[in-house]
């Protein structure tokens, strides 16, 4: 049924699985934590795995080129890894919901610098969507609860990790337009692990102590959060755009109440089912078809 389906549709879906598979992302980082493994080892141990699985998957299996080694991609990668990085930097002095806040404002970064990188052309419903997907994530965050003394290296942190997320949609959208995704995602992995290593040196000998917990909980991680998550989105990317996927994307705080529901049995308040009512409504705005294919086939050549 797929295989007949739009771009739009197929675009939507990549990256609604994407958002589901960072979502369950917080899980297993509490399920790494309380195995003994700290934020640096957990991060590295990720990408690590990360790249093994797709360099034997794309040298065994695909019989392709494991790198794609372009400035875009390394721009991308750095982006990427510093997004990472930095909402990791700010959950350490804010409360979740803010930097959570903070973070999903990147759709309207990549709104905004699409209109002058891209040349994008915007109907309202697209705005209408992004108000929409903002005030629902505001709304499940509980930022009207936030306490009114917060850390400005933590905000500043949030901001940040926000921009290079907004960075790595927009130049992901010109690096699929050439390039294979699964090289360009072990591209990606290989460059956290080069950037990681030197921030947590020390954690270089945790991969030759590694519990059989511990090695299964990153490989999921690796295999989830990173390998599908990332490689989705670029799918996804290459189908409908920057705009729109990291809309979408604004999907991935509803999926982790909806199992925290199933897993841990917690109940959505009335404000945070308000929310992600937001949320599923600008989800529906992002996919209609329309004015965005004419958007996306002009911003393809643009830069």
């Amino acid at each position: 049924m797929l295989l007949n389906a739009s771009n739009e549709v197929k675009g939507s879906i990549y990256i609604l699985f994407s958002a589901l598979m960072y979502a369950i992302l917080p899980i297993l980082v509490k399920l790494s934590y309380s195995s003994g493994l700290g934020p640096g080892s957990t991060l590295l141990l990720r990408y690590v795995f990360s790249f093994i699985l797709l360099a034997l998957l794309i040298k065994f299996i695909k019989h392709g080129r494991v790198l794609t080694l372009s400035p875009f991609v390394i721009a991308q990668g750095i982006c990427l890894t510093a997004s990472g990085l930095f909402y990791f930097f700010a959950l350490e002095t804010l409360s979740a919901g803010l930097t959570t806040v903070i973070f999903f404002a990147h759709p309207v970064l990549v709104a905004i610098l699409s209109i002058v990188v891209f040349k994008e052309r915007f109907v309202p419903r697209i705005f209408v969507g992004l108000a929409l997907a903002l005030t629902g994530i505001a709304l499940i965050s509980g930022l009207g609860g936030a306490p009114n003394t917060l850390s400005p290296t933590g905000i500043i942190y949030a901001l940040v990790a926000c921009l290079c997320y907004a960075l790595y949609s927009l130049i992901g959208q010109k690096t699929v337009s050439h390039g294979e995704p699964l090289s360009i995602t072990a591209t990606l992995s290989l460059l956290a692990v080069m950037i990681i290593i030197p921030i947590y040196p020390d954690d270089l000998s945790v991969i030759g102590n590694l519990t059989l917990q511990q090695l299964l909980i990153t490989l999921l991680m690796a295999v989830l959060n990173t390998l599908l998550a990332v490689l989705f989105f670029l799918k996804g990317l290459q189908k409908i755009g920057a705009t729109r996927a990291t809309l979408l994307s604004t999907m991935e705080p509803v999926f982790c109440l909806i199992m925290a529901f199933l897993i841990l049995g917690e109940t959505l308040t009335t404000t945070e089912f308000i929310g992600s009512t937001m949320v599923f409504a600008s989800m529906f705005l992002a996919i209609q078809r329309g004015d965005t294919s004419a958007a996306l086939s002009s911003s393809g050549n643009s830069m």
